[in-house]
């Protein structure tokens, strides 16, 4: 029996590299995968198939977020104290967030830890079809200290916990291993590192030996110069890093996921507790100046919102501000992003045989990223998810 095929057309096409100007702005999707692009889909089209007119859109690869938390809902009030929440609520929280970032246009999320091995069951539930959202790639539990930072992560101590700590992990299917090194904020005690190089040393070890790679919450000090002495292969946020650190992770094969909507986007700040609000108001220049050295210079890095659900482009656009160009911010949620899962040959771009993947918008993003706001147009795998085409 012939796989169904979908043609999408738009009024132009930018494949992930480039604007094909001079073809057809038109996508051929067979099942899942796509097909052909441009003149050689409109040329392999049969009579007797789907059709998706996009009209006036520009259509471009799904967007994925580097840096997301499915139960994470940063606009309710105190909402890290959240993570406390019953077992049940999270779960209808994470189901609401993930209809949110589909139909924003992302269309795959790399989840940096959730409680209780929830993450792995939407990932399941949404692999089979009965779960709207993004394709899931899970951490499943944080790995903190006990006296460490990680209002999503479990306490470990010692290198013995910490090995268990990552094979029940890799048991329960995680696809990445996740550990804190530091907190969010620079403290009275300056930026600590909350684990021994022993410890990250076993962790490593243990994840590499399973072929998983391991990200770290580190925003700098001695925990990020540990975090590229062992080996550790994405580094989170980043936010407090010296010129010299920046310069010795651009030499190293490490990436770095930025995610600065945490000190550049009011509304999130509104609903922290206690005095985090000032804190992170006090440290925002001192952040904005490391984040326009990062994007000045040969850093590796890609974009998360850190579970600000819909609100991916706000993360582009701050990026944009601190000097980036329209075109690094969209690869930072594509190319780039696609990379850092070691996804490159199945997401990111389109091009015939990778996964379908597409999203519509009005206007040019690289022109104007902010078009990205107001997504019309969702296929995930082929599936048509929204078809705003008015």
């Amino acid at each position: 029996m012939k796989t169904a095929e979908l043609l999408i057309k738009g009024r132009a096409l930018f494949d992930g590299h480039k604007y094909l100007a001079d073809q057809a702005a038109a996508v051929l999707v067979q099942g899942t995968r796509i097909k052909a692009l441009g003149n050689q889909a409109m040329a392999d089209a049969g009579t007797d198939i789907q059709v998706l007119d996009c009209a006036e859109q520009t259509l471009l690869p799904g967007l994925i977020d580097c840096h997301n938390h499915l139960s994470l809902d940063p606009l309710l009030p105190g909402y890290l104290l959240r993570m406390q929440d019953a077992l049940p609520e999270l779960t209808l929280r994470a189901v609401r967030t993930m209809q949110c970032d589909l139909l924003s246009g992302v269309t795959t999320s790399r989840c940096l830890g959730d409680k209780e091995f929830l993450d792995i069951h939407c990932q399941r539930a949404q692999a089979a079809g009965s779960l709207s959202g993004p394709r899931l790639i899970v951490a499943t539990r944080g790995i903190r200290a006990p006296h460490g930072h990680g209002f999503v992560g479990y306490p470990f101590c010692g290198p013995e916990n910490i090995r268990a700590a990552v094979r029940e992990n890799l048991l329960a299917g995680a696809d990445l291993i996740k550990i804190y090194l530091t907190g969010s904020l620079r403290s009275t005690f300056g930026l600590p590192c909350t684990f021994s190089e022993q410890e990250v040393r076993i962790l490593v070890e243990e994840a590499h030996r399973a072929g998983r790679s391991v990200a770290t919450h580190c925003i700098g000090g001695p925990g990020l110069d540990l975090a590229l002495r062992c080996g550790i292969d994405v580094i989170e946020h980043g936010y407090f890093m010296t010129p010299e650190q920046i310069k010795a992770l651009a030499d190293s094969p490490a990436w770095l996921v930025l995610t600065p909507s945490i000190f550049f986007t009011d509304a999130r700040l509104e609903t922290l507790h206690g005095r985090l609000k000032e804190v992170h108001l006090e440290q925002r220049c001192e952040v904005a100046r490391v984040m326009e050295q990062v994007v000045a210079s040969k850093v590796r890095w890609a974009i998360g919102t850190d579970a600000m659900h819909g609100e991916l482009v706000g993360e582009l656009e701050h990026l944009v501000g601190f000097g980036a160009s329209a075109a690094q911010a969209i690869a930072g949620v594509t190319l780039r992003a696609a990379e850092v899962m070691g996804m490159e040959n199945v997401i990111g771009s389109l091009a015939p045989g990778k996964m379908a993947d597409v999203i519509g918008v009005n206007g040019n993003p690289l022109e104007n990223v902010s078009v990205l706001k107001k997504v019309s147009t969702v296929v995930q795998a082929g599936k048509v998810i929204k078809a705003d085409l008015l």
